[in-house]
C-alpha cells in the first residue's frame, strides 16, 4: 500500500507520499544493490516515474548513519547502493530496504483489479491493453499509469524466471514460450494498471434497465437512456457496468457476445449475435465525475 504523508520541498510545501519498502537484494555477494534500474523490473508500476526523494534502512530499521556503513550511492536517479569493498575492517553492508518518495500525482491514483485473459499453453500469455479492454469494457483507464504482472501465485516476472517480451503501461503484458530458456513455457500471469485519479474517483449512477431482450435484444444506449432519464448521467460517463437483472451476474461472466459495451454509447446485446439461444436481460449502471 502508499502510505500518504507531507514532504516539505524549496519551493514550498508539497503534499506527495512514500512507496512501499522494497528490498531486492543481498549484501552477501558484492554488497547491497537497491537500484531504480534493477527495482523497476521487479516491482513495475510501484515507483513513480521521477521520485523527490530516497530512504534507506535496515531491515531491523536503522538509519544509515546509525549502521555506519560507508555507502557508495543513494539518490532519486540511481536508487542505493552499498559495496562491501568500501568498508572499513573488511566489514559486509548492512542488508537495507529503500522507499522513495514521489510526487501528489502518482499517489492519488488507484489500482485496477487484477485480469486473467489468456494461458500460456499455445504461443504464450497474452494480457494485452486491447484484448483486455474488449473483455473488460470500462475496467481499465484510457491512459494507464502503470502496470504489474505477477503469476496467479503471486510470484513476480523476475521471481519466477521468465523472459519477459513486453510490460508496459501502453501494451500491457506478452510473455511468449518461444524466449523462455530449454523450452521452457510461460507461467500463467494475471495483470492489473494503475490509473489516474480521474478514474478512480468514479461516483455512480442508479442501475437502469430500458429495454427487454424479446425483440431484437437488449439496448441499453447512453442517448436513449439519458433521453428518459434527463440529469441523470452524466454527459461523458467515465465508465459503464452492466449485469443481468434477475441473478445480477455480470455481463463478462454470462458468455454472451455484446454489440456495444462501452462508457460512451451504453450497451447493446443482439440476439443474432448469440450462440444459442437470446440475450438476457441487462441493467446497466455509469460511472461519473464526482462533483
Amino acid at each position: 500500500m502508499i502510505q500518504l504523508l507531507s514532504v516539505a520541498i524549496v519551493a514550498g510545501l508539497f503534499f506527495g507520499c512514500w512507496t512501499e519498502w522494497f528490498d531486492r537484494d543481498d549484501p552477501s555477494g558484492a554488497g547491497d544493490w537497491e537500484t531504480l534500474v534493477e527495482l523497476r523490473k521487479e516491482y513495475p508500476g510501484k515507483i513513480c516515474a521521477d521520485p523527490i526523494d530516497v530512504e534507506a534502512r535496515t531491515l531491523t530499521g536503522l538509519t544509515v548513519a546509525a549502521a555506519g556503513d560507508v555507502i557508495y550511492v543513494s539518490d532519486t536517479t540511481d536508487g542505493f547502493v552499498c559495496r562491501n569493498q568500501d568498508q572499513p575492517k573488511k566489514n559486509m553492508c548492512k542488508d537495507y530496504r529503500v522507499r522513495f518518495s514521489c510526487p501528489s500525482s502518482f499517489c492519488k491514483g488507484c489500482w485496477t483489479e487484477w485480469f486473467d485473459r489468456d494461458d500460456p499453453t499455445v504461443t504464450g500469455d497474452w494480457e494485452t491493453l486491447v484484448e483486455l479492454r474488449k473483455e473488460y469494457p470500462g475496467k481499465i483507464c484510457a491512459n494507464p499509469i502503470g502496470v504489474e504482472a505477477r503469476t496467479l501465485s503471486g510470484l513476480t516476472a523476475a521471481a519466477a524466471g521468465d523472459v519477459i517480451y513486453l510490460s508496459d503501461a501502453t501494451n500491457g503484458l506478452v510473455c511468449r514460450n518461444q524466449d523462455q530458456p530449454n523450452d521452457k513455457m510461460c507461467n500463467d500471469y494475471r495483470v492489473r494498471f494503475s490509473c489516474p485519479p480521474s478514474f478512480c474517483e468514479v461516483c455512480w449512477t442508479k442501475w437502469f434497465d430500458r429495454d427487454d431482450p424479446s425483440g431484437t435484444g437488449d439496448w441499453e444506449g447512453a442517448i436513449d437512456l439519458s433521453t428518459e432519464n434527463p440529469g441523470q448521467i452524466c454527459a461523458n460517463p467515465l465508465s459503464i457496468e452492466a449485469v443481468t437483472t434477475d441473478t445480477l451476474t455480470p455481463a463478462t461472466s454470462t458468455g454472451q457476445t455484446f454489440f456495444i459495451y462501452n462508457p460512451a454509447d451504453g450497451f447493446v446485446c443482439r440476439n443474432t449475435d448469440q450462440t444459442y439461444g437470446a440475450c438476457r436481460d441487462y441493467k446497466v449502471r455509469f460511472g461519473c465525475p464526482c462533483t
